[in-house]
């Protein structure tokens, strides 16, 4: 059984590792827990937003003027893009892609940082690099584009009002 808690404010500390002490006292009993403490990933809602951004961009935007490509190449293409922007501005991705050696030794394969494993803030500045990105390709972006990029905002000026 795996169960999973959140501390957002130090008010909240005392009361929910108390919390984490019930569940450790009834879980025991089964025999050896593990505890591991993390910081806080990207959410499913940022996911939302960049594949809704994503598909927006697949459905009007031709590579190199006539080519098209359907948004899981796009969005290997924009991730490529997103994490040698960063690496140029000294910030590397926790987890950033990799060049491998095919197994008959022929071959270089490149492996593209994933998406999953972006740490909330690369995920965040990665909406950001997709929104920027749109707007250079000149896109429109979707109502429902539009919608999560609002919502995204919002939500991101609340944080830094708190």
């Amino acid at each position: 059984m795996a169960n999973s808690i959140t501390i957002r404010t130090g008010e909240q500390q005392r009361p929910l590792m108390m919390r984490v002490w019930q569940m450790v006292t009834e879980m025991i009993k089964g025999g050896p827990v593990v505890i591991t403490l993390t910081r806080e990933s990207k959410t499913r809602e940022m996911e939302k937003k960049y594949h809704c951004m994503i598909n927006d961009i697949a459905k009007q935007v031709t590579f190199f003027g006539t080519k098209t490509y359907a948004p899981e190449i796009w969005k290997a293409l924009l991730v490529d893009r997103f994490e040698q922007e960063k690496l140029a501005m000294g910030e590397p991705l926790a987890h950033p892609g990799q060049l491998i050696t095919s197994m008959d030794g022929r071959r270089t394969i490149t492996v593209r940082p994933s998406t999953t494993q972006f740490r909330k803030h690369e995920a965040a500045e990665f909406i950001e690099f997709l929104y920027a990105q749109g707007c250079e390709m000149k896109v429109n972006w979707s109502e429902p584009a539009l919608a999560v990029y609002q919502e995204y905002r919002e939500a991101m000026q609340g944080r830094s009002a708190a």
